[in-house]
């Protein structure tokens, strides 16, 4: 039989018996909570529906563990682990598809999302950019004095050493660019640009990149430029924001404050 229950307002459910048992004795739904099922003419409290069930354990003896919550959308109690947090609710695997199309159609449960367009986007990459060139300048210092370029009598020789250099030179900067992107991304959801700015990189269901899905990115977003800018173009055009690379990746840039 399902249930739905008044959870500060809002309804709750459906819940099967068993389930709405677990919640009495958890002490989400108590006597005085109002409780509805298919048949019934209108809202009524549980205890007058279905009389007094056992009453809530003291806390330190409720039979689940720390780890356990309850789904805010169908109210079942799940194991943390089996439920994904999507802003500040955490939603059972059964309710993620609808939950997450109610956000995408109205922002509900996360709150209406302001998305961050192309130009200040634009404002963070040159921020980022004037921090890895610093810190690419301190390298390629010390590296032409190791290569001793000026040193070499032979042009044959130079030439060869000026083109390894320059190789090295590549590589390290790929290297290090690509750590910076994915280590600022997975860890503090977005590079220093971005925070400066107020700005997140996230998942569509609200969570943060993995250092897997950052790295993915920053080569989706290598594509974008690939495509003659078009790719970064039609952030402006998309509903979300989302650059091509965001698309590929399914990530959006949302202002975080």
């Amino acid at each position: 039989m399902a249930w739905f229950y008044a959870d500060g307002g809002r309804q709750v459910g459906p819940v099967e018996d068993a389930a709405l048992d677990d919640l009495v004795r958890a002490g989400v739904v108590r006597d005085d909570t109002l409780v509805w099922r298919d048949g019934m003419p209108n809202w009524q409290p549980h205890g007058a529906v279905r009389g007094v069930r056992v009453a809530p354990p003291p806390m330190a003896a409720i039979p689940m563990a720390a780890e356990s919550g309850f789904c805010s959308e169908c109210g079942r109690p799940f194991p943390m682990n089996q439920m994904v947090t999507i802003g500040n609710a955490a939603v059972c695997a059964q309710c993620k598809p609808v939950y997450l199309q109610r956000v995408r159609e109205g922002g509900q449960g996360l709150g209406a999302r302001r998305y961050a367009g192309f130009w200040i986007r634009f404002v963070a990459r040159v921020i980022d950019g004037v921090i890895t060139s610093c810190v690419f300048w301190i390298i390629r210092l010390p590296l032409a004095g190791v290569l001793g370029m000026g040193r070499i009598a032979d042009p044959a020789t130079a030439m060869a050493v000026g083109f390894g250099g320059l190789g090295i030179y590549i590589l390290l900067s790929f290297g290090l660019q690509i750590a910076y992107e994915v280590f600022f991304v997975s860890t503090r959801g977005g590079t220093p640009g971005k925070l400066v700015l107020g700005l997140k990189i996230i998942r569509a269901d609200g969570s943060m990149l993995t250092a897997g899905q950052a790295a993915g990115r920053y080569l989706a977003y290598m594509l974008s430029g690939f495509t003659f800018m078009i790719g970064f173009i039609i952030a402006g055009f998309d509903s979300e924001k989302r650059a091509l690379h965001d698309r590929i990746c399914d990530t959006r840039v949302i202002y975080s404050r």
